[in-house]
């Protein structure tokens, strides 16, 4: 089941030629690592300290008990935990024993479940007893007696309930695998079959299933570590959720291919974050733009000695250049940006030597051996050096296709590449500059309206935090903007304010929004790491509803 349909013979044999893809899984790392640097710390959270040798006596211990439950190559295990040792090492032990690992976020619900459940046919789930005032045995209990095929309930807390199995003692246990060798041996994953089963952040609907394949994702590791000038001595933080974008492959993927450690932060505080970063000495950060504006906008910033770190890598959001520029001057670190998707994998990243310009405001250069072409979103051809394109990419970047879906995967190509559903633009050097999404471009009387503009431009406001522009339905124009703002601490403006603010800022009178709505926050995605725009499109239009009664 592990095939990647759409990875031709071909392909495969040209990307191991180039050195891209290799047959090694991440697993393999940190058993090298056990034999190289057994006694250094691996991985960190608030409740364990695992060194390389410990993590792998423990990934060999869960893997035995897979096993001997009867699970068999290409099973699924669905795993929803927050960022943790036993996420990672759940991860591991089911590469470890050839089967897929379906992961989803910490913030999805009995719909989201049930539909990744109903996909895979799980057999089993690997989750908290509660986490953040849910409850998650009553939810998976009650998943379990409606899906036959969930037979198995694996309980990170300090006891399992009756009818399941306490992840802490599966990490304790003493079986040994060698009894299991030749079964594992048979189970075990060829080199460019996926491994694990991601999940979209469902902020259109219920999430789709995407097929990743370690030696994509590994690669993309290589190229970090190559533009992020990265070492054994780095010392990598997950800020958040390591299930998802740049910061999966930061996380995830490269520390085990350098023996660097590892640290988890369950929860994301701008407190939290700075202990962690003083306590572990961390070099190196994944996060989200809303990461940033907390941290800056934090008043106790100067009270933690950060000296140690050296970049911050952001992803999942469009990072608005004062930001970045603000987040370098307080954080005194350099911040790059990642590009890619969920469904697809990497296609841009920045890198350390860019002057601050390229690093904070494009998503860094092609990755080497990506082929990304823009097209015209209208009549579908390639588009001129330097004009806006719909973004399009194929490379060995790219996991494989939507889980048992040839007719989605199809569908979400053109002419053979992935469709990105971004718009942006390339310069002379590679370099890749985002204009937004497709989907939220704003056309005004036929007159277009990048939002990433305007919200760039709404933060540099003093008194602004976080905006976000959407479309507003309009009669006469059929589209306008509306600004959705988040105070800078108790400072707020008039939309006639606002107005003059665009004007001081000589922006064309077509683009300034013709509604402002203050919020306490911007709602994100069950993913926790985009702005939901489609829920405050929904706000927008019940409060016009409202208004028009």
């Amino acid at each position: 089941m592990g095939k990647v349909e759409r990875y031709t013979q071909a392909m495969i044999r040209d990307y191991v030629k180039k050195g891209f893809w290799t047959d090694q899984l991440t697993v393999d790392f940190w058993e090298r690592n056990a034999d190289l640097y057994p006694d250094d710390d691996a991985l960190v959270d608030s409740s364990f300290r695992v060194t390389w040798s410990e993590g792998v006596r423990i990934i060999h211990r869960i893997t035995a008990k897979f096993l001997d439950l009867g699970l068999k190559k290409d099973d699924v295990i669905l795993c929803q935990l927050y960022n943790s040792v036993p996420l990672s090492l759940t991860r591991l032990a089911c590469e470890k024993a050839g089967i897929l690992v379906a992961i989803v976020g910490t913030k999805f619900r009995e719909t989201e479940i049930a539909a990744v459940l109903a996909r895979t046919q799980s057999v089993g789930a690997v989750f908290p007893a509660r986490f953040r005032r849910f409850d998650f045995f009553k939810m998976f209990s009650e998943m379990k007696e409606r899906f036959e095929h969930l037979e198995h309930l694996f309980v990170v807390g300090e006891s399992a309930a009756e009818g399941s199995i306490s992840f802490y003692d599966m990490m304790q246990d003493t079986a040994s695998l060698e009894r299991l060798r030749d079964e594992l041996d048979k189970q075990r994953f060829d080199p460019f079959e996926y491994t694990e089963i991601t999940t979209t952040s469902g902020s259109t609907g219920i999430p789709k299933c995407v097929e990743w394949v370690a030696c994509a994702r590994l690669a993309t590791a290589r190229e970090y570590v190559k533009d992020l000038e990265m070492t054994r001595n780095d010392v990598v933080a997950a800020v958040s959720p390591s299930i998802s974008g740049s910061a999966e492959t930061l996380i995830h993927r490269t520390p085990p291919q350098l023996g660097a450690k590892t640290v988890m932060l369950e929860h994301f505080t701008p407190e939290q974050a700075c202990a962690l970063i003083e306590k572990e000495g961390v070099t190196a950060v994944g996060a989200v733009p809303t990461h940033l504006v907390r941290l800056v906008n934090f008043s106790g910033l100067k009270d933690y000695d950060l000296k140690s770190l050296r970049f911050i890598q952001v992803s999942g959001g469009l990072l608005p250049y004062h930001l970045g520029v603000e987040t370098e001057q307080k954080l005194n670190c350099k911040v790059v940006q990642g590009y890619g998707g969920m469904d697809i994998g990497a296609v841009a990243a920045g890198y350390l030597s860019a002057p601050q310009e390229i690093r904070l405001k494009t998503v860094g250069r092609i990755l080497r051996g990506n082929e990304v072409t823009l097209l015209d979103t209208e009549s579908g051809a390639k588009v001129p050096k330097g004009e806006v394109g719909l973004v399009t990419v194929e490379g060995p970047h790219c996991v494989g296709g939507y889980f048992q879906d040839p007719t989605a995967t199809s569908e979400s190509r053109i002419d053979g590449k992935f469709n990105m559903g971004d718009l942006g633009t390339i310069d002379k050097a590679g370099h890749l500059y985002l204009r937004g999404r497709v989907k939220d471009v704003i056309i005004r009387g036929g007159q277009t309206i990048y939002p990433k503009e305007i919200e760039e431009l709404l933060v540099e406001h003093p008194m602004v935090s976080e905006a976000a522009l959407v479309r507003m339905p309009d009669v006469e124009m059929g589209e306008k903007a509306c600004a959705f703002v988040v105070a800078k601490g108790s400072g707020s403006f008039t939309f006639e304010e606002m107005v003059s603010f665009f004007k001081e800022r000589q922006l064309a009178a077509y683009k300034i929004p013709e509604r402002l709505e203050w919020v306490e926050e911007l709602p994100l995605v069950a993913g926790g790491n985009k702005i939901n725009k489609r829920e405050l499109e929904e706000r927008l239009k019940a409060a016009l509803q409202s208004e028009a009664r």
